[in-house]
């Protein structure tokens, strides 16, 4: 009987959150809103707008959380009830551990979909993992009450180039800006990235697009977080059975498949924190020259032509017409690398990703090519790295950016 009434208990919890959630989420939200309202603006470094419509999508998201708690709870407790009676005891361990694996990979797989739940796995700026702060500010784009918006994809070197946050403080009013870069991401994961985006309005994806993008490799870590089954046919159209696939390849489709997995890099970054992560890519830094020179030598043999260089071409065509299919115009940036770097990598590279490039823009009237000689000169002395511009430099190059963007929210529309 006891048991019955926890069961029974248990099943509850899904209406009595969602019956709190209808008669006090808006109240509660206005509340909490007028109260904290600034300290929410500041905590949410210019990821959304509205604090009151935050606070109600988060205590909605709440009421799912907690819901889909109690009913695979429920679900693993009858689950165990049913092993009991029907399964030898040798084997009941074994089913009630995968019942269970199950029961947490499938609350993942939801939890997936909530903001609430990669803030809670947000540990402040500078000490969050990169996939915890790219899942907040992507759930969040469909809150910003916003005339416009763009997105800013890519590597680090986007991210680097342009700040989302000088550029919403000058710009927001008109066009809000959303930044959705990835440490290492090539063009395959941003065509994933785009697909995975919530259906809102998307008037400029803006991308600075540098010899990394396409010479590089096929799939690098940030594959970990992008690939899934969905996009093999993609992948494999693109020319993905000519390419190496290595292990973040498969450790992508694993993810996709068990949440848990994917997880386990922010998990542990909010745990013990973001450098722990990072030790090993510490000892490699550790272990190179000084001399930069010589670091670019090095860096300089993981960029070449072949296979690799074509597949992320074909993805980059591909990605450029899904922009064309959302109606989001793609500013393109035909950007560089660290000119130490530059001078180090095969001569046929630059030239190579600049045909490619004006071939492109040529075909698409959707993108805006904004060639080398019209950007921002940077020399060796602007960079922090191979690959990174300084802070006097991100704000000189987002300048430039927010004189381009305006001009096209100027601009007639098209046919008048």
């Amino acid at each position: 009987m006891k048991k019955t009434r926890y069961l029974f208990g248990l099943a509850a919890v899904t209406p009595a959150a969602w019956a709190l959630w209808f008669l006090l989420g808006k109240p509660l939200a206005s509340a909490l809103a007028s109260a904290l309202g600034g300290r929410l603006l500041k905590m949410g470094d210019g990821k959304f707008t509205d604090p009151e419509l935050f606070v109600r999508m988060r205590l909605e998201e709440l009421a799912l959380l907690v819901s889909a708690a109690s009913l695979l709870t429920l679900a693993c407790l009858l689950a165990g009830w049913w092993f009991r009676r029907r399964l030898p005891a040798r084997l009941r361990w074994g089913a009630n551990a995968l019942v269970l694996f199950l029961g947490c990979n499938l609350f993942a797989a939801i939890a997936f979909h909530t903001v609430l739940f990669w803030c809670l796995l947000s540990a402040g700026v500078g000490n969050t993992h990169n996939y915890t702060q790219y899942q907040i500010k992507r759930g969040l784009m469909s809150e910003n009450a916003v005339p416009r918006q763009a997105v800013l994809l890519g590597s680090s070197q986007t991210h680097a180039e342009i700040d989302k946050r000088l550029l919403n403080a000058r710009m927001g009013r008109q066009l809000w800006t959303t930044e959705l870069h990835f440490p290492g991401a090539r063009p395959f994961d941003m065509l994933s990235s785009l697909e995975d985006l919530p259906a809102v309005k998307i008037d400029y994806v803006v991308t600075y697009a540098s010899e990394g993008y396409f010479y590089s490799g096929a799939i690098g870590e940030a594959g970990i977080f992008f690939m899934r089954w969905r996009d093999l046919g993609q992948f494999y159209d693109c020319g993905g059975k000519k390419v190496e696939l290595g292990r973040f390849f498969a450790y992508g489709l694993l993810g996709d498949i068990l949440p848990l997995f994917r997880l386990r890099e922010p998990v542990i970054a909010r745990l013990f924190g973001y450098s722990i992560l990072g030790l090993n890519q510490e000892r490699r830094d550790q272990s190179l020259s000084a001399d930069l020179a010589e670091r670019a030598k090095t860096a300089a043999a993981g960029y070449r032509l072949g296979p690799e260089s074509d597949f992320q071409k074909r993805a980059f065509a591909l990605f450029a017409a899904k922009c064309r299919e959302r109606h989001a115009r793609l500013v393109l940036c035909c950007g560089q690398l660290n000119p130490v770097l530059g001078r180090a990598l095969d001569p046929a590279l630059r030239p190579d990703m600049l045909a490619y490039l004006h071939d492109l823009a040529g075909r698409d009237p959707n993108i805006i090519l904004l060639e080398e000689s019209q950007l921002p000169v940077q020399t060796e002395n602007d960079y922090m790295d191979l690959t990174h511009v300084d802070e006097a430099n991100q704000v000189r190059f987002t300048g430039y950016m927010q004189t381009v963007l305006q001009k096209l929210l100027d601009a007639p529309p098209a046919g008048m």
